[in-house]
């Protein structure tokens, strides 16, 4: 993805979870979208058990965006679901580790692991 193009968000459910996916960078300018998606599938009424926020293919993750995470992850307690993470090695893992959300919130180094109902697969 080229660094000047708006950060792709999608949403898509699974058997036990909404998964909100971005592409791109998050940053100042571009966290609106990305944020709204999150604090909707937050929000969502439904039996779905997990909110899993994929940040496998973000390029950055602004400090600023990190708190967001923290957020959601308070809303989903609040609606008693859980928030997952899936971030690998890379800017996204650093800056949640630097701020201290990795510390607070579940992330899982892949997808997948992410996607299991029972995972132990955590960083």
């Amino acid at each position: 993805m080229n660094p000047r193009e708006p950060l792709a968000v999608t949403i898509r459910g699974t058997r036990s979870a909404v998964v909100v996916s971005a592409v791109g960078r998050i940053d100042m300018v571009t966290e609106r979208p990305w944020r709204e998606q999150v604090e909707d599938a937050c929000a969502e009424n439904t039996v779905k058990r997990f909110v899993i926020v994929d940040l496998c293919e973000v390029t950055y993750l602004s400090v600023g965006a990190a708190p967001l995470i923290v957020r959601a992850h308070y809303h989903c307690l609040h609606r008693g679901k859980l928030l997952r993470v899936a971030a690998p090695m890379g800017p996204a893992l650093h800056t949640m580790h630097v701020t201290g959300v990795r510390d607070l919130v579940a992330v899982y180094p892949t997808l997948d692991s992410a996607l299991e109902p029972r995972s132990g697969a955590r960083w």
